[in-house]
This record gives C-alpha cells, sequence and structure tokens, in this order.
C-alpha cells in the first residue's frame, strides 16, 4: 500500500519552512531561504538552510538534509508513511494510498479533523471549570497532592461535572503525534467504581497504541538519554514537577505492544522502569519485560528496573523527601533484576522449584550473545541456586562450557519502507546498466520516493532529453560527481555497483509490484 506520487508531490510542493515552524523550530530568514537547527547533529549554531522554493533542507556542516518527509522522520522518529502523513496534516495535504479510493480518504481525514476539534473544544470546557468557584475541593485534591497550578496547566488538568467522566479529574491523552484522541478520567470520591475511567476505544483512541506524554518526554529524552517508565498519570505529572521530565505512563494496562517499544526506541533506547513497590508493580515490570526483554537481548533496547521501597509510588517517594533520583540512578539491569526477583522467592528447599528456576534460567541466559556476559550471569545464578560455593561451583561445571544456548534467531522481514527503497535501488541501477530493460523500466522511475533517487531520477530525463549521447554509466557518473554531497553519497553505488546486477523476469516482475 504506498502513498501516491500525487500526495508526495503535494508535500513537496508545499512550504518546508511551515512544517519546521509547527514541530518547534526556529527559524531565522537569510534572503529567499531560512537557517534553523539542524536535527541531525548537535547543532548550536543554526546550520540548516530551508529553501521553500524546492521544498529542501541541507546542512552545511553535517552535510544531512531533505524534504519535509526527511525532516519530520528525523525530529519525530517515524517511519516513511507516518511521516508522510503527519507532513500532510501539517500542510493541509490530502494523504492518499494507491489502494485507496481518494474520495473515502478525504472523507476519513475530514471526520478524524473534526473529532480532534471537538475534543479540543471540550478539553477547553473542561479546564476551565477547574477554575470554577464551584471546583475548590477538586482543586484541594490536588494541592493536598502536592500539584501545582504551573503543573496542572501544562499537562491540561480538568474536571468534568457530568456526561461520561462525571465527577472525575480529567488528563487529556495526545498520541504520539501530540493530537487531542482523548482522556483519562481520575476518581475524585470513594464510592466510584474505577479509580481510573479511559475514554471509549475508537479510530481515534487506542489504548495500545498511547503512551501518556510521549511527545514531551521524549524531547526531554534526548538530552537524559533514558525515558522512564511509571504506572499512573499523576506520577508522570509529579515527576515533571520535580524536574524530571522524560516520563511517561502506558495508557493500558498489561504488556506493552512491541511496535510501541519500537516506536519509542527510533528515539531513545535506554529504558528505566520506574513502578510502584508492590505486587502490581513487580507485575507490571514482569509484563514490560515479556515484550522488551528479546528486544534487549537482540540489542534493540537497554532496560532497567527500580525498585522503590515497599508499598510507595513514585509521588510518594517525592513527597516524603526521598531521593528518587538516586532509586533511578542505581537501578540494575532488567537480568540482573530478574535473578534477583527469582532468587527473593526461591525456596530451596523445593526441588521442583529450584529444578524448574534453574531450566528458566538456563534458557533466558543462553540467549545473552556476548561469552562474557553469559559467564557473568551463569556464576550468579549458580548462587541463588545453591546453599554454598562449593555447590555453586558444581552447578557451573554441570552448565558445561558456558556456550550459548540460544536458539538460532529467527528470519525477521524488513519493513515496508526499507523493501521499498531497497527496489527502488535496484530499479535505478539496472535502468542505468542495463539499457535494454528501460523501456520496461521507464514508467516506474515516476513513482520512486526516496529524495535522493528522485533526484536522480530527474537527472536521468535529463540525460535522455539533452545528452547527445546515449545515457552510459559514464555520463550518469559525471552529473552525480558534482551533485550535494548527501545526494552523492546516497546514490554513487548505484552507478559504480560492486554487486553482480541481476536484472532476471523474477526480478523485474517484483519491481513492477513494489515500485509501479
Amino acid at each position: 500500500m504506498a502513498i501516491t506520487q500525487r500526495t508526495l508531490n503535494s508535500i513537496k510542493a508545499a512550504p518546508l519552512s511551515k512544517v519546521i515552524e509547527t514541530l518547534g523550530g526556529g527559524l531565522k530568514r537569510v534572503g529567499h531561504e531560512f537557517l534553523t537547527q539542524c536535527p541531525w547533529h548537535d547543532d548550536t549554531n543554526p546550520s540548516l538552510t530551508v529553501n521553500d522554493q524546492k521544498g529542501f533542507c541541507f546542512c552545511h556542516v553535517c552535510r544531512n538534509g531533505g524534504d519535509s518527509i526527511s525532516y519530520i522522520r528525523e525530529v519525530k522518529k517515524l517511519g516513511m508513511r507516518e511521516a508522510a502523513q503527519m507532513a500532510a496534516e501539517i500542510l493541509g495535504v490530502r494523504f492518499e494510498t494507491d489502494d485507496e479510493d481518494p474520495e473515502v480518504t478525504a472523507r476519513k481525514a475530514a471526520e478524524k479533523k473534526a473529532a480532534i476539534a471537538a475534543n479540543e473544544a471540550k478539553q477547553q470546557r473542561w479546564r476551565d471549570n477547574l477554575h470554577h468557584p464551584k471546583a475548590g475541593r477538586i482543586r484541594q485534591i490536588l494541592k493536598d497532592r502536592g500539584l501545582t497550578k504551573e503543573a496542572a496547566e501544562e499537562f491540561g488538568l480538568g474536571f468534568s461535572p457530568n456526561g461520561f467522566f462525571e465527577g472525575r479529574i480529567t488528563v487529556p491523552i495526545y498520541n504520539h503525534s501530540n493530537q487531542l484522541v482523548g482522556w483519562t478520567g481520575r476518581a475524585t470520591k470513594p464510592d466510584q467504581t474505577a479509580k481510573y475511567k479511559n475514554s471509549s476505544d475508537s479510530d481515534l483512541f487506542q489504548k495500545k497504541l498511547l503512551v501518556f506524554n510521549e511527545p514531551r518526554a521524549l524531547e526531554a529524552a534526548k538530552e537524559a538519554g533514558t525515558l522512564i517508565f511509571v504506572e499512573g498519570h499523576l506520577d508522570v505529572v509529579s515527576m515533571w514537577q520535580a524536574g524530571i521530565r522524560n516520563v511517561v505512563a502506558m495508557q493500558g494496562t498489561g504488556a506493552p505492544e512491541k511496535f510501541v517499544l519500537e516506536r519509542l526506541a527510533r528515539s531513545v533506547k535506554s529504558m528505566v522502569l520506574c513502578f510502584d513497590g508492590d505486587a502490581g508493580g513487580r507485575k507490571a515490570a514482569e509484563q514490560f519485560i515479556s515484550v522488551g526483554g528479546p528486544m534487549a537481548m537482540a540489542g534493540q533496547l537497554n532496560i532497567n528496573v527500580v525498585t522503590l521501597p515497599d508499598g510507595q509510588d513514585p509521588d510518594e517517594v517525592i513527597r516524603s523527601n526521598g531521593d528518587l533520583y538516586h532509586y533511578i540512578a542505581s537501578a540494575p539491569s532488567w537480568l540482573d533484576w530478574t535473578i534477583d526477583t527469582w532468587a527473593a522467592g526461591l525456596d530451596l528447599d523445593d526441588g521442583a522449584m529450584v529444578t524448574e528456576v534453574e531450566r528458566q534460567l538456563k534458557q533466558l541466559i543462553g540467549q545473552l550473545k556476548s561469552t562474557a556476559l553469559r559467564t557473568h550471569y551463569i556464576d550468579k545464578a549458580a548462587r541463588v541456586l545453591s546453599r554454598d560455593q562449593k555447590e555453586a561451583e558444581n552447578l557451573v561445571r554441570s552448565w558445561g562450557t558456558r556456550e550459548s544456548y540460544a536458539e538460532h534467531a529467527t528470519w525477521t522481514p524488513r519493513e515496508p519502507e526499507a523493501i521499498r527503497l531497497a527496489a527502488e535501488r535496484r530499479l535505478l541501477r539496472i535502468f542505468v546498466h542495463r539499457p535494454e530493460q528501460r523501456d520496461n523500466l521507464r514508467p516506474m522511475l515516476e513513482n520512486v520516493q526516496n529524495p535522493a533517487l528522485r533526484w536522480l531520477c530527474e537527472r536521468l530525463k535529463e540525460l535522455e532529453e539533452c545528452s547527445v549521447v546515449d545515457l552510459t554509466p559514464h555520463s550518469v557518473m559525471a552529473v552525480v560527481a558534482v551533485a550535494e554531497p548527501h545526494y552523492m553519497q546516497q546514490v554513487r553505488t548505484l552507478i559504480r555497483p560492486n554487486v553482480q546486477i541481476d536484472d532476471s523476469d523474477g526480478v523485474i516482475a517484483h519491481l513492477q509490484e513494489v515500485v509501479a
């Protein structure tokens, strides 16, 4: 399901400066262009040139750049499709795919826009309610929790006197694109059946896709280098107020969705679980690890787990003047935490339990790719499972040579955008080096989406139209040699390939399926 060329062209034709400004980038006009900070490197002195006429930006320091989609992908760490959809929403461009009727696409976009506008109007009413003279009891509840007016304003806390969230403090929920999609209502009276109540699931509000405070926290996480997970929304607010800004909460209960963690990992790979110091918090950590652990084993994430004092949540630690920073900074890795947790509940006199824990530990540790790490954790596991040092040494020997017990890694299919990029590169390589295939491939050039490859397509068309000699790899090389460095780096291997060029019927059919 590809994005239509009309959508891509419309995004390209719209002002890139509007996208940058909407995403919080400051712009300084210099003649017909703008200067702003480059998102591709740590840019203290703005070095990214933005040209609205060309729909392109380029950094003269790190030599990176691109169009609106490229900019959004780097700033928001999104995939191609998500970035294109965000660009279309910012620029007022109709987002179309090749398998959907344009009228249906337009109707869905209009319905989504209207629903978000209705949410924003409702949010303003509920925020205003919090300041109403009759809402003194609600303001006192927030005050008793130590929340300041500044924090309440920052997170848009409100109050709903009636309706679905009757008698509840309302906490607005924004998706990863920073669109208001729903609320969580916090009970204010003992007789309310549930402490928290969420908006009903809909096309906009899907709990499994949502992470509370994601857009705000990811900005802080870029500087802090970590993203902290807590259980409660008001814990997030309390920690923000205490100066810990890189904090989020999962919107739903249970294990997070893998693709949500993958989305977050595009921005920050180090994650700290700071759940409540009770059985519920331990269960939440175990559920998170059930999804995040294999990703950590594969090198996609780093996970550490905080152990708070019994019965306390992060907000209570802060209000009791506890050193929450210390708990976070000293949090062990998820694997250490897992072994320690199992050790705490292990009865060494229960042979069946010891055998089962040993089996699970052997399976878990065996997945580690590093020999040094496997050795370390085998030694640790042996101490946990043994009564004394001699017994531990015997157990270590029984585990053999400490070689990995991991099964062979399973094949993971590439993301659709990666498949398309590879196909577009192969298309252009064949086009340049196999003249006999050009008539078959030429119509597909119009569908190429990658900015650098799109640029090469335009140069190939110009060469065919204007050159007095046949288009050859040497003539293309001459053009690429004077291109902007960031383009030259991406396309030069297509002109002088160091791999065999396969233009068999199956390859051409695949290109027609992916690119055409």
